[in-house]
């Protein structure tokens, strides 16, 4: 399900409960800025790619605002930050219930997402074995896609 698709109600409750909790109010900008996000077909985006994707909308909003809404949405748990192979900021929404891991291309930056039971399952195994309960966790794979053409593959 493409994120257009879904629905967002569970974004916006949360927007709202983090907003009140913090004496913050709702502005127009946060808005065009959040549904700018929702409206992007990227799941992992960065402050300059929203930035583009609002001033495409014919909206004029900062980019200092992007960050710092994008700041807010992370302490918010709406969006995840995520930094992978040229260590800039990436970011995308944390869907309820969703989980998934990441496999990143050093040579060309392509990330693919990817869901797997057995690694979920063998997880909990060591964690459990370890004296350990899981909360959470974040699996991130680095390797050289096989691709043709990988733009920087190395030969």
């Amino acid at each position: 399900m493409s994120l257009s698709q879904m629905d967002h109600g569970w974004l916006w409750d949360k927007l709202d409960a983090y907003l009140a909790r913090h004496s913050l109010r709702q502005t127009n900008q946060r808005k065009d800025i959040v549904n700018a996000l929702i409206s992007m077909r990227e799941k992992h985006v960065d402050a300059e790619k929203l930035h583009n994707a609002v001033k495409d909308l014919g909206l004029d909003i900062g980019l200092a605002t992007i960050y710092r809404t994008l700041g807010l949405l992370r302490e918010a748990g709406i969006v995840e930050q995520r930094s992978f192979t040229d260590g800039r900021a990436i970011f995308e929404l944390a869907i309820p219930d969703e989980h998934h891991d990441h496999l990143i291309c050093i040579d060309c930056g392509i990330v693919k997402e990817f869901e797997n039971e057995e690694i979920e399952a063998l997880q909990l195994k060591i964690a459990n074995s370890l004296g350990f309960s899981l909360s959470s966790h974040k699996l991130e794979l680095y390797a050289r896609c096989l691709r043709e053409p990988c733009p920087n593959r190395v030969r």
